[in-house]
């Protein structure tokens, strides 16, 4: 069995999920409450966040080559990339770094540059290797509950990660925070390519500050 799987984002009214300003505590407060064992992020979407957010510049340091030690006491979530492409070599210092999360596990599949294979295991980043062109997201995190001990994962992502979890029949619980503007034309918009007709079951409805409301959907599965 793979680990339980949320989907979170943030959105507007006409479900985009860029085109207007996102509110980063209420995002990340609303996804921390899930308490996850994983937070997992596509390789662009990670990419994005390190150019928006992120001094580009800031090289990587010694101590970002290792791995840090684990503690028992350490209830953080870790953060899990999918970069088959080796998106991110040169980049995961900065994921490593980050205040909210205390690993960093990165998925890959049988095509991955060697080089970039090479990148990780020479600066300890534990990987999962499955799946032949692209990752098997389904066989990865069966993968990561089974070595990491993960029961749920939150994917904080944009739609190609989204709408994989969604045609594929892994995600469980899928939550919105829905942002009082319509953001239009030409903005990315979640789950345009989900697929087929997915049913949903309402969990809750909770009104949130600036008029932002935050919708949690239970995944129907036949």
């Amino acid at each position: 069995m793979h680990p339980e799987v949320i989907i979170h984002n943030s959105v507007s009214l006409d479900h985009a999920v860029t085109g207007f300003e996102v509110d980063l505590s209420q995002h990340y407060g609303a996804l921390l409450a899930f308490e996850p064992g994983a937070v997992l992020a596509g390789s662009t979407t990670a990419k994005t966040g390190i150019e928006l957010f992120m001094d580009i510049t800031l090289p990587e340091a010694e101590a970002d080559r290792h791995r840090p030690e684990a503690r028992p006491d350490d209830r953080r979530p870790i953060c899990v990339i999918v970069d088959s492409r080796g998106v991110l070599k040169g980049l995961l210092h900065f994921y490593r770094n980050m205040e909210h999360t205390k690993d960093v596990v990165v998925l890959v599949s049988e095509t991955t540059p060697s080089d970039y294979l090479d990148y990780l295991r020479e600066r300890e980043y534990p990987f999962i290797r499955c799946g032949r062109e692209r990752v098997d997201l389904r066989g990865a995190l069966r993968e990561l509950g089974e070595r990491f001990g993960i029961s749920r994962v939150v994917s904080d992502s944009g739609p190609e990660l989204n709408n994989v979890l969604i045609r594929e029949g892994l995600a469980d619980t899928i939550s919105l925070i829905v942002h009082p503007v319509i953001a239009g034309e030409g903005e990315k918009k979640l789950f345009d390519k989900a697929g087929g007709r997915t049913a949903l079951e309402p969990e809750k409805a909770v009104p949130m500050e600036h008029g932002a409301v935050h919708l949690v959907y239970t995944v129907k599965k036949e």
